[in-house]
């Protein structure tokens, strides 16, 4: 096997092998991340809600919130309020609503935001998504 295909398989074996799975997080820890979980669904539709704002709510400096945040999920505070704020969108989706409504309810400033983070997270545009959702559950 050449060489490039050894580092694959070994990259590859790493998430494949409990060993090499990560720590269990601390009691501390998930608390940490439950009070900013339920932070940020508290300003979900909040177009000012930012890093710096959740670092201030929990008594932190940005830069420990982030460095924090980086360590134990491999995000950044920004990458971890989008993901929430898209994954709360992504459900919305299945109701009839405009998607610039669906945007601004979860803190995007426009639809054109929304649908390039949302493309970016999930491989599709929201109409995409929310047109192919829709076949699915028609062809029952």
């Amino acid at each position: 096997m050449p060489p490039h295909h050894v580092h694959i398989f070994g990259t590859f074996e790493r998430f494949l092998h409990p060993l090499h799975q990560k720590p269990l997080l601390s009691p501390h820890d998930q608390q940490f991340l439950e009070q900013l979980r339920e932070i940020v669904e508290q300003h979900l539709g909040d177009t000012e809600f930012t890093t710096a704002v959740a670092a201030a709510t929990l008594g932190m400096s940005r830069m420990h919130l982030n460095r924090k945040l980086r360590v134990l999920t491999g995000h950044s505070t920004h990458e971890h309020i989008q993901a929430m704020r898209l994954d709360k969108a992504r459900a919305m989706l299945s109701q009839p609503l405009p998607l610039v409504f669906i945007a601004h309810s979860f803190g995007f400033k426009s639809g054109s935001h929304f649908s390039r983070a949302f493309q970016k997270r999930f491989g599709v545009t929201p109409s995409v998504f929310r047109f192919k959702r829709s076949n699915l559950h028609s062809s029952f």
